[in-house]
Parts: structure tokens; sequence; C-alpha cells
């Protein structure tokens, strides 16, 4: 059997605001760090923007460079970290991308709910940034 180590995503050089808001109107509201199916570390950021409270995803691309967007909700509901509600596409965007020390990873950004309703919930308990 094959063993593959993949890279965690790494936020060494990221500053939560769990108290108040930053300079660009971002609430820092908890996160969780995780395994996918592959063995593929992840980590979760939950955030508030005005009335959006938004989710995060990264994780590792390696061997995933051919999947696209439209992968990503199945992706995120196979792995039971969140589960779509209501109609209507999944709100989100995924892009390719670098963690802080230049691993390459998937960063999937998508709205959990705003003033006119929810969209995903989330299937997992998060850390708190608050000490």
């Amino acid at each position: 059997m094959l063993i593959k180590k993949y890279n965690a995503p790494c936020r060494v050089d990221y500053v939560p605001s769990p108290y108040e808001p930053d300079e660009d109107g971002v609430m820092d509201v908890g996160y969780k760090n995780g395994v996918l199916s592959d063995g593929r570390p992840f980590r979760l950021e939950c955030w508030r923007m005005d009335e959006m409270l938004m989710l995060t995803v990264l994780f590792s691309n390696e061997g995933l460079g051919a999947y696209s967007r439209a992968d990503m909700p199945l992706l995120l509901e196979g792995e039971e970290i969140l589960r779509f509600v209501g109609t209507g596409k999944p709100r989100l965007q995924a892009t390719q991308t670098t963690d802080d020390v230049g691993h390459s990873m998937w960063a999937i950004n998508l709205m959990l709910a705003n003033g006119q309703g929810t969209y995903a919930e989330l299937l997992m308990q998060l850390n708190s940034y608050r000490l």
C-alpha cells in the first residue's frame, strides 16, 4: 500500500482578529485543523464580514490539480465537512494558491449564511480564536 504524505496548510503569518473586525472589516469566528479521507491535512477558517458568515478551506492540491471549482461542493460534502442547504448553486470560489510557506494549496471560500438565508451548515465543531 502506498502511503502519501501531503503538506499541511501553514498559516504562520496570519494574525486573527477574534474580538473586533480588522481594517478590512473581517472578524474571525473560529478554525479547525483536520485530515481528509486520503490523509490530506486541511484547515477551516470561519469568519464574518458585515452580515456574511464565510468559510475558507485550505488543503494541498498535490494530485488534485485537475480539479475545478465545480468539484469542490462534492468534495466538501463527501468529506462531511459541511452540508449545502436550500436551492440553487453553492456560493463558493475556489483557487489554487500557496500558503504562508509556499506550499501549493486549494483555497475554497464559501458563504455559509447572510441576511437572506443559510446556504451551508458546518458539520464539525470549530476551535475558538479567543483566549
